[in-house]
């Protein structure tokens, strides 16, 4: 496509005109003589006809040759920028080395071709070409009935015929209607059908292209058939390029969407994998199809519109440095999450704490990890900092500790406490949901104010809620427990006693024991004592000890 120099309409109204034999000596003379002389107020088909040479028609077939050509380039919006043309007489083609020019990359039917006359001159193929370009360019039935309306439509009105801007309305409507009727086919015929099969990625394929492709096929259809509108040159230009960047961004919106459907099927096919790092990449997958989506469709964009995109590459690689410095956390950010996944410290859902930050792994991106806390927060962590930093994650734990001491009233006896203990043993085995082969349940500390129980178990359980709701049915049963054995859990007391009411007799603390009974009591609990058990107490039912250690 070729865009006006600047200047006058065509670029070539403002040059001297040439004499009759220099009409065609060079492409240049020859294009400025084929469009200078079908413009109104100094037509001569004897010149334009010149540029026909090749032809073997009439004089008359020549000149509707010339016609329908011109035609063709102006409804199809092809401007000629003059001073890109060659005016060397001696031009040849740089890749085929013969002497013609291609006036448009865009329709390479037409061109010009040097004869033995050393006059340049439409090639015969371009004529031959000529009306299958016409037919292609505008409908037969539209110009059917372009030549048969009322002499009044044909009057110009604001630079414009009538009939063109009662065609315009025609054409925006008729879009319209066929786009209803593309979306009607698609809701009511191709979604029913989709809506029968067991899978679910195809409805979401069709919610996905359904507003798209419908405008796909409006855009489709107006840069299809805008030309059957015969505007002048530079209305069909501004039209073609309108809508062929509408029809680009069209199809861009529509893989766009595309890429949400594919990760999804993707999504479908890792959920039935063991693995988690599948799960992982989807979300990186789609990200990475939309950008490579966007990027391409600027790409084509812009080189659909003459720009030279292999330049603009090459230019951005000049300043490619610049960009990297600027960009470097950017690019550290990016090779964490490549450690990230080639380290799988964590995946998806699991609870983690890194630095400062604790909660539940809800996305991994190319930038950052977004972390969901506790307190309903999202953290976006640079991906760089979690590789470079030391990851507690909580969520691949298979044993959840549980370290407590209960406190027991100074009343309690050492049978009490026995049966206490035991009963807390007997617990733990009970209950499937606690490591049965590692736990500690014992009389551990005389405290301050209480005889203070060590317990120290392990919950089996996949998250953090079964963990609370069995920490809350363990202690539910060591209330009962307590209840059962009559032992009282203490709190911090203090007891004050007033010597002064005992008057001159002081309060008495303990049993007194004399001498004998004191050296007595400490043989009795010594080797070979008869009250010693150093072993502990035990508790029997039925003549048989109960005994709930780790290791039964």
């Amino acid at each position: 496509m070729f865009i006006f120099s600047s200047g006058s309409l065509f670029g070539f109204q403002n040059q001297p005109q040439p004499r009759d034999a220099n009409l065609l000596a060079n492409p240049q003379r020859t294009v400025h003589t084929f469009l200078h002389w079908q413009q109104s107020g100094h037509q001569n088909p004897d010149y334009v006809i010149k540029t026909m040479k090749l032809s073997d028609g009439s004089e008359q077939e020549k000149k509707e040759l010339a016609s329908q050509l011109l035609k063709i380039l102006d409804a199809r919006g092809l401007l000629i920028d003059y001073d890109q043309i060659p005016s060397n007489p001696n031009y040849a083609d740089s890749l085929s080395g013969l002497q013609q020019y291609i006036l448009f990359q865009s329709l390479p039917e037409v061109y010009l071709t040097k004869t033995a006359q050393d006059e340049w001159v439409f090639s015969e193929a371009t004529i031959e070409h000529i009306p299958e370009l016409y037919q292609a360019t505008f409908s037969g039935w539209v110009t059917f009935i372009v030549d048969n309306l009322p002499e009044w439509t044909h009057q110009e009105w604001l630079g414009n015929k009538i009939w063109q801007y009662i065609g315009i309305f025609l054409w925006l409507l008729t879009g319209l209607i066929l786009m209803k009727i593309f979306t009607f086919f698609l809701d009511n015929y191709v979604r029913k059908v989709a809506q029968k099969t067991k899978i679910t990625w195809d409805d979401d394929l069709i919610d996905s292209v359904e507003k798209p492709s419908g405008y796909i096929f409006l855009v489709a259809f107006y840069f299809l058939t805008y030309s059957n509108l015969q505007f002048s040159v530079s209305i069909s230009h501004f039209l073609s390029v309108t809508l062929e960047i509408v029809l680009s961004f069209t199809v861009v919106w529509l893989f766009y969407n595309l890429a949400d459907v594919f990760s999804k099927y993707l999504g479908v096919l890792t959920s039935k994998t063991e693995t988690k790092l599948d799960d992982q990449l989807i979300p990186l997958i789609r990200k990475t199809l939309r950008f490579f989506v966007v990027v391409m469709g600027i790409i084509a964009i812009l080189q659909n519109n003459g720009y030279n995109v292999a330049s603009l590459i090459a230019g951005l690689g000049i300043g490619g440095l610049a960009v990297a410095l600027a960009a470097r956390e950017t690019l550290a950010n990016f090779f964490g999450s490549i450690t990230i996944f080639l380290d799988r410290p964590f995946k998806i859902g699991d609870w983690i704490k890194t630095g400062e930050v604790e909660g539940t792994v809800e996305e991994v991106g190319f930038r950052s990890t977004r972390i969901r806390t506790f307190y309903n927060s999202l953290v976006s962590v640079p991906n760089s900092n979690i590789a470079n930093t030391d990851i507690d994650n909580l969520g691949l734990r298979q044993y959840r500790r549980l370290k407590t001491e209960l406190n027991l009233t100074y009343s309690t006896t050492p049978e009490q406490m026995e049966a206490f203990v035991e009963g807390i043993k007997a617990i733990v085995k009970a209950n499937k949901h606690f490591r049965q082969d590692m736990y500690e349940v014992h009389f551990n500390a005389f405290g301050a104010h209480s005889l203070d129980v060590l317990v120290y178990v392990f919950f089996d359980v996949p998250d953090w809620s079964t963990e609370l709701q069995q920490r809350h049915n363990f202690f539910l049963e060591v209330l009962r427990l307590a209840k059962d054995v009559g032992v009282e859990f203490a709190f911090p007391t203090q007891t004050l006693h007033m010597d002064s009411f005992y008057k001159d007799e002081p309060r008495k603390v303990g049993e007194e024991r004399s001498e004998e009974e004191l050296a007595a009591a400490v043989h009795e609990f010594g080797p070979d004592g008869k009250k010693g058990k150093p072993d502990g107490i035990r508790i029997f039912k039925d003549g048989e000890e109960v005994d709930f250690g780790a290791n039964k």
